[in-house]
C-alpha cells in the first residue's frame, strides 16, 4: 500500500491495483476492508452480458466495476464509461492507464434529458466524504465544477446498426436516472439493451417504474449489501449493517433469459412500493 499528500491510497485488490480515496467513507472504506465494492452488481452482470458485447456505464467513479466488467467483455466488447466529477474522473483514468485496459472510452460528462450545461459539486480531500455522492445542479454552489451535459441518444443513437450494439446501460447517477432514460429514449426503443439501473431515489422511483414499465420492459429490485461475507480480503467484520446498494434489473420483456425462480419475488409490479419506504 502506498498513500500521497492529497490522501489518495494506491494498493492491489481483487480486480486489480486501484488508486482510491483515503477519506472516501463508502467506496474507498469498502476497497480498505473488503478490497471490492458492491460485488453482487458485478456478479450479475458478467451472468448477463456475453465477452464480446458493450456496456455503457454512466456514473463510473473511479472504475470499480467498470474495470472488472472491461475485462470480462475483453473478447470484443467495450465499456463507455461517463464520469464526469474531475476527482473520481482523474483516479478512473490512472485506475484504467494502470491496470493496462484498453476497451474502456472514458468520457469526462455529465448524461441527462438534454444538451447544456451544469454543475457539480466538488469535495474537501482533507474531510470524510461519501465521493460516491457526486450530483448535477443547475445552479452554481459554493465548492463546484462547471461540466458538460449531453443525451445518450445524442453520443449514440447514430452509431447503432448490426456491427454495434449496446447490451446494457449500467447506470449509477445520484437521483438523475429518470432525466437519463429520458435521454436515452431512441437508443432504448432501437436497441432494447437490458437496464440496470440505480433506485435509491424515493421521489423519482414511481416515475422511473413509470417510464421503463411504458418501454416494454419488466423490472426486478436487485438488492445488494455493502457486506460480502465471501469477500476479497476474507474480513468477517460488517461496517455497512443494513446498508445495500438499491438497483433495479430491467429486462426487455421478448427478450429469452432463464432467471432463477428467487428473481419472481423481486418483480416489480407495484409501481408506488420502494424499499426504503417505511411501512
Amino acid at each position: 500500500m502506498t498513500k500521497n499528500k492529497k490522501n489518495i491510497i494506491k494498493r492491489n485488490f481483487k480486480h486489480g491495483t486501484f488508486f482510491y480515496h483515503e477519506n472516501d467513507r463508502y467506496i474507498g472504506k469498502s476497497l480498505s476492508e473488503y478490497g471490492e465494492w458492491s460485488e453482487g452488481e458485478v456478479e450479475l452482470i458478467k451472468k448477463i452480458v456475453s465477452n464480446n458485447e458493450n456496456i455503457i456505464e454512466i456514473g463510473s467513479n473511479i472504475g470499480t466495476h467498470t474495470i472488472p466488467l472491461a475485462k470480462h467483455v475483453s473478447n470484443g466488447g467495450q465499456i463507455f464509461s461517463f464520469e464526469p466529477q474531475s476527482q473520481n474522473h482523474k483516479l478512473l483514468m490512472e485506475n484504467i492507464f494502470y491496470n493496462n485496459i484498453k476497451n474502456v472510452n472514458i468520457s469526462k460528462i455529465a448524461i441527462s434529458s438534454k444538451e447544456g450545461k451544469a454543475f457539480m459539486n466538488t469535495f474537501n480531500n482533507e474531510k470524510i466524504n461519501n465521493y460516491g455522492d457526486a450530483k448535477i445542479f443547475e445552479n452554481k454552489l459554493e465548492n463546484f465544477e462547471e461540466v458538460s451535459v449531453k443525451t445518450l441518444d445524442q453520443l449514440f443513437f447514430d452509431k447503432l446498426n448490426q456491427n454495434f450494439l449496446i447490451k446494457l446501460i449500467k447506470c449509477d447517477a445520484q437521483g438523475q436516472e429518470l432525466n437519463i432514460i429520458t435521454g436515452s429514449k431512441k437508443i432504448i426503443e432501437k436497441n432494447k439493451p437490458f437496464l440496470y439501473l440505480e433506485n435509491d431515489d424515493i421521489e423519482t422511483s414511481k416515475n422511473l417504474i413509470d417510464m421503463i414499465k411504458s418501454m416494454g420492459y419488466l423490472m426486478f429490485w436487485h438488492l445488494v449489501p455493502l457486506f460480502n461475507p465471501n469477500n476479497y480480503l476474507k474480513n468477517t467484520k460488517n461496517i455497512f449493517p443494513k446498508i445495500s446498494s438499491i438497483n433495479m434489473f430491467c429486462i426487455p420483456i421478448h427478450t429469452k433469459i432463464k432467471l432463477h425462480e428467487n428473481w419472481k419475488k423481486f418483480e416489480i409490479k407495484d409501481n408506488d412500493f420502494h424499499p426504503l419506504k417505511k411501512i
